[in-house]
């Protein structure tokens, strides 16, 4: 295959000829012949796909589970909670069990709506591209918007772990009485790391409430510049041949101490020296789509106008299933 020649083996200026005039047409599948192009280009960024989606995996709703308030057409969804249960006792023979009525909560979804900017272009100028440009906008875009859903998504678990009587780290939480921010003095190191990891599984403050809240780590989020923190590592903390290999092939692993590790380039949203860790999905909350990622294709005359956009949205159900630590040089 040439440089001057698309995935297809078809010349490239041929191929935007084609998709000019598939844009123009009203023939079926017009649209598929449109999006087939060369993605050879120079980027400017690096652009990843979701890390909430790695946490929180989104599920496909049903309009059954939509629910509205009075006065209000706006949908959500209300999600079922684990019921409270008094726990059982000791008690001597002939004792009649105290009686307990059976009672549930729930947590509202709300839904809300991402979307893409409206892109407007003359098909003819499109003749002049190598690559195609409608998808490499729309593409681009979509992952701009699995930003946005990122950038809530941390923003509502630095809420939940500032939720505390000072909004400070160190401080227990105002509900579960966990300590569900902590800062750490002398950077990444193993022993730091470690004591983050006993936040989850660490049981309330609160009188009475010791066990209660005590939850495992599934999984963990930092930005790739804290990740490169652990080829600091040496042979005394990381152990074995791990040392070596990561001084030679850099960080060659997403699994610490059993622990799934995701790491993303978002650093605007996970600062450096930050390090989130998060229960189950079972335990944490519900994310829920009503609509997938769609991108959206109209053309009039010789104009197209195209866009993508997401409907869905996401709460936590448990707000003990969230940690957060920094770690400070």
């Amino acid at each position: 295959m040439g440089k001057n020649t698309d995935l297809n083996g078809v010349p490239i200026p041929v191929m935007n000829q084609r998709i000019s005039e598939a844009l123009q047409s009203d023939a079926p599948g017009s649209e598929k012949v449109a999006q087939q192009a060369s993605t050879e280009y120079t980027r400017l960024q690096l652009r990843e796909d979701s890390f909430t989606y790695e946490i929180l995996p989104p599920v496909k709703a049903t309009d059954d589970m939509l629910q509205v308030s009075l006065g209000s057409d706006i949908p959500q969804i209300l999600w079922e909670l684990e019921p409270e249960s008094p726990g059982a006792k000791w008690a001597p023979l002939q004792t009649v069990p105290e009686g307990e009525y059976m009672q549930g909560s729930r947590y509202a979804i709300p839904l809300a709506r991402v979307l893409t900017p409206l892109y407007q272009k003359d098909v003819d100028e499109l003749r002049t591209y190598k690559m195609d440009l409608r998808k490499v906008l729309t593409g681009n875009s979509v992952k701009d918007g699995l930003e946005v859903i990122d950038g809530k998504f941390i923003e509502t678990v630095d809420a939940i772990v500032a939720d505390t009587e000072n909004g400070v780290a160190g401080e227990a939480h105002n509900l579960t009485g966990k300590i569900q921010w902590r800062t750490f003095t002398g950077g990444l190191t193993r022993e730091n790391f470690v004591a983050a990891k006993q936040m989850l599984p660490s049981g309330s403050t609160l009188a009475g409430w010791g066990n209660k809240f005590r939850l495992k780590n599934h999984c963990c989020l930092m930005n790739d510049v804290t990740a490169a923190e652990f080829e600091k590592w040496g042979r005394e903390e990381v152990g074995g041949d791990s040392a070596n290999r990561m001084f030679e092939d850099g960080l060659y692993r997403d699994t610490f101490f059993g622990l799934k590790t995701i790491f993303t380039i978002k650093g605007a949203f996970v600062p450096d020296g930050t390090v989130y860790f998060f229960a189950a999905p079972e335990f944490l909350g519900k994310f829920f789509y009503l609509t997938d990622w769609t991108t959206y294709l109209k053309k009039e005359m010789w104009w197209i106008e195209t866009c993508a956009y997401f409907y869905g949205g996401f709460a936590f159900g448990n707000v003990a299933g969230v940690a957060r630590a920094d770690f400070v040089a």
